[in-house]
């Protein structure tokens, strides 16, 4: 659904973009969410594309600031791979760093999400003065050196995995696995990110029943625990995604998660080839209104890790990776060194728990002519955004509630 409206919307916000790169000045705060958004559009293709008969989350916002970070110790052709491949938008170190910084301090203000940010390097290896100073004040970051060498390297990887553990509330468990260290580790970066909060519109859990799910590929049905509302959300039908689309607000207003339903049973695949390179925030917002609907939602909880190589190998990201690999701002050596990994894992929970709503007068034989239903029991994609700047994406293909 475009309006020539939304149409020209989206030039003039493409417009404003190329005037603040071109006339080199600090980004405006629409600009920084447009860059985010896209980004986080790339890094989901590059990681979901692949994956579509799992249940799959990551955090794009989380994984950038810490690559933000990243960017700060890094030089040459790898500092030019980071900042084109993640959409910095600068090619100075300390403004990154600062925008960034203040980004992430910004969306983890909320006690619901919960962030852990780590960088490790070799025992023999030092890390510069000043890149430790902003790890730690911009970007809440322990930057510490760990022993890789086996036999060692299996408890070196209990301890990193146990200080995320506990940063993410419990949620995110083993997130580095002892095979990915050695005798040749020079540095290992790890992040995790997650998140569940209480609804602004509470689900009824006594409407909350099992119902069927379809795996898209009309190979499996999945029983599924299945919430029911009825209530004022905004909804969007959208031709050009062949989709629909609902935002349900959190109680802390600034989070909301968006949910895109293909209209199709096996639309997942094309659905997410639709989002690569779109700003999800502005296509949505353009195309939907207050309207009364009838949501069926699986209730689910998602944990997903990757290994962030392949991925950033598709964004044009790899020597960081690499011997050619340069993180001369990092390191205090006189040869560059890398990181050999970079570990991202994302969980997210989706309940009925919120704030309870009062029932509609006359019970609900009152379901007005104009109620639109929306049906997730196939798989769909869905995005958490703070204001205006994606956190969380990710899609349901096979429903579990752990």
């Amino acid at each position: 659904m475009h309006s020539k409206g939304s149409s020209m919307k989206s030039l003039l916000l493409v417009f404003a973009v190329f005037s603040e790169f071109s006339q080199g000045k600090v980004l405006s705060n629409a600009v920084q969410s447009i860059t985010r958004n896209i980004f986080a559009a790339d890094l989901y293709n590059a990681v979901a594309s692949e994956r579509l008969n799992e249940n799959v989350v990551i955090s794009p916002a989380a994984v950038q600031t810490s690559m933000a970070l990243a960017y700060y110790g890094a030089k040459g052709k790898t500092a030019t791979e980071l900042e084109t491949g993640l959409r910095l938008g600068s090619n100075n170190a300390e403004d990154v760093a600062r925008r960034f910084g203040e980004f992430q301090q910004s969306f983890t203000r909320d006690n619901y999400i919960r962030l852990s940010n780590q960088i490790y390097i070799n025992e023999n290896l030092e890390f510069k003065g000043k890149f430790s100073d902003i790890a730690k004040r911009n970007f809440d970051s322990n930057i510490e050196k760990a022993d890789f060498h086996p036999p060692y390297n299996k408890r070196t990887a209990e301890r990193i995995s146990k200080v995320v553990e506990t940063k993410t509330n419990g949620k995110i468990t083993e997130i580095l696995k002892s095979q990915q260290l050695d005798d040749l580790t020079e540095g290992v970066i790890v992040n995790g990110l997650s998140f569940s909060a209480p609804w602004q519109k509470a689900f009824r859990a006594d409407k909350t029943t099992k119902r069927d799910f379809s795996d898209g590929n009309n190979r499996q049905t999945f029983k599924v625990d299945t919430m029911w509302s009825l209530n004022n959300y905004k909804y969007g039908e959208f031709s050009n995604l062949d989709a629909t689309a609902v935002e349900l607000p959190y109680q802390n207003a600034d989070y909301s998660m968006v949910v895109i339903l293909p209209n199709r049973a096996n639309g997942l695949r094309s659905l997410i080839q639709s989002l690569s390179g779109k700003n999800l925030v502005t296509l949505l917002d353009a195309g939907m209104t207050a309207q009364k609907v009838e949501i069926y939602l699986p209730k689910f909880s998602v944990s997903f890790g990757i290994n962030l190589q392949e991925p950033f190998r598709k964004l044009g990201i790899t020597t960081m990776f690499t011997r050619e690999g340069d993180f001369g701002n990092m390191y205090r050596m006189f040869v560059s060194h890398y990181i050999n990994s970079a570990n991202h894992k994302a969980y997210v929970e989706v309940t009925e728990d919120g704030t309870e709503q009062p029932l509609e007068s006359g019970g609900l034989k009152n379901i007005f002519s104009g109620t639109k239903k929306f049906d997730a029991n196939h798989p769909f994609v869905f995005a958490i955004k703070h204001k205006d700047s994606i956190i969380l994406m990710g899609h349901i293909a096979n429903n579990v509630y752990v």
